[in-house]
């Protein structure tokens, strides 16, 4: 996983809680049950304070995980391959990759991650009758 991915990912649910607390708000100004609206501003908030706390990592499981993350993301350095991979699995990998273009014909040099290019010939029409109009 790239830790851009993840920061995104982050950002697009802070994004999501805070539009829950503007209708959670909304339905509190529009005079609803006043418990139920309570119950459900008292959760989202609790999720907001969690957000608004320290950025740093204070759990050492979250530690764990951040620190493999970017040993993770050092190892693969973005090229795409697999890290730490052996010989055998590589080969196993290539054989059902090559196994797979020829299946597909994508072994002619096609790339098998791009959509395919259609190419409908126009239909060509009888030119029997084109010009004649009938009169109205």
């Amino acid at each position: 996983m790239d830790i851009k991915y993840l920061y995104l990912n982050y950002l697009n649910f802070k994004q999501h809680v805070k539009n829950i607390e503007v209708m959670n708000s909304i339905k509190v100004l529009r005079c609803g049950s006043a418990l139920r609206n309570s119950v459900v501003l008292q959760r989202n908030f609790g999720v907001c304070s969690m957000l608004m706390t320290n950025k740093t990592a204070t759990d050492p499981i979250q530690k764990l995980f951040l620190e493999k993350l970017k040993e993770y993301n050092k190892r693969s350095g973005g090229t795409g391959k697999f890290v730490d991979v052996s010989p055998e699995k590589q080969k196993e990998y290539d054989e059902i990759l090559l196994n797979l273009k020829k299946q597909y014909g994508a072994d002619k040099g096609e790339d098998l991650t791009k959509f395919p290019t259609f190419n409908f010939p126009e239909p060509k029409l009888d030119p029997i009758n084109m010009d004649e109009r009938p009169n109205a």
